[in-house]
């Protein structure tokens, strides 16, 4: 077996990986514990969710796996409007293929933590990206509460892209303000969850080829884990 910590940077991926992800890495042997990234302490209080700053979420992860000798950690945070702060922004605007863009900055992600057992990860746009990988599914949920169908639209959108995760990060274009525009009253937090779950996980892996890279390397933990003993 191998150990996993996991910090995701809110709610809708907290519960994500706590009723999705974690039963099938369990089912590999890699058992996980997840919590969403800490913000700040106030008056002995700590505070999480949302990702204000790069510096931030690296104490995080670094207390993490000072705390925890005995696991590997990995993340789940957002591309889409990442931190000024973060290792390697500047130099990435000049990746124009969103996959090179985003490996290139887990591999400055790392290099700044400098940990054998970190795994970095980022979501390539959002996490809302995800659910693009079926639009039927998007839309069997969200038209129930709005009271009207926006499939072809979806569809549309879709259609303009190789896969789910290049829907892109523009400011009105990102794919949690597309689900916005066409049904008002979507909630990440509330909707998000509901909408994989309708999905599968099978279904975003083959759609999401970074993301499915990123769970088969999680996948392997307890292989190395076995190579090692």
């Amino acid at each position: 077996m191998a150990r996993l910590n996991m910090i995701v940077e809110g709610q809708t991926e907290e519960t994500f990986v706590r009723d999705l992800l974690r039963e099938e890495l369990a089912h590999r042997g890699v058992y996980v514990s997840v919590r969403r990234v800490e913000t700040g302490r106030k008056h002995g209080r700590v505070h999480r969710g949302g990702m204000t700053n790069y510096a931030k979420a690296k104490r995080d992860i670094q207390r993490w796996l000072a705390e925890d000798r005995n696991a590997y950690l990995t993340t789940m945070f957002d591309l889409y409007k990442l931190p000024a702060d973060f290792p390697g922004v500047e130099q990435s605007q000049h990746f124009h293929d969103p996959y090179q863009k985003v490996r290139y900055l887990e591999s400055r992600f790392a290099a700044d933590v400098i940990d054998s057992r970190f795994i970095p990860y980022l979501q390539l746009h959002e996490f809302e990206g995800l659910l693009f990988s079926d639009v039927q599914a998007i839309d069997a949920v969200l038209k129930v509460r709005h009271n009207a169908s926006q499939l072809a639209t979806l569809q549309q959108i879709r259609a303009r892209f190789n896969t789910a995760e290049e829907i892109n990060n523009g400011e009105t274009t990102a794919p949690s303000k597309r689900l916005q525009q066409l049904y008002a009253s979507y909630d990440k937090v509330l909707f998000g969850p509901l909408i994989v779950q309708h999905i599968g996980l099978d279904s975003l892996r083959q759609e999401c080829p970074h993301f499915h890279a990123w769970v088969s390397k999680l996948a392997a933990l307890s292989e190395v884990e076995h190579g090692s003993a």
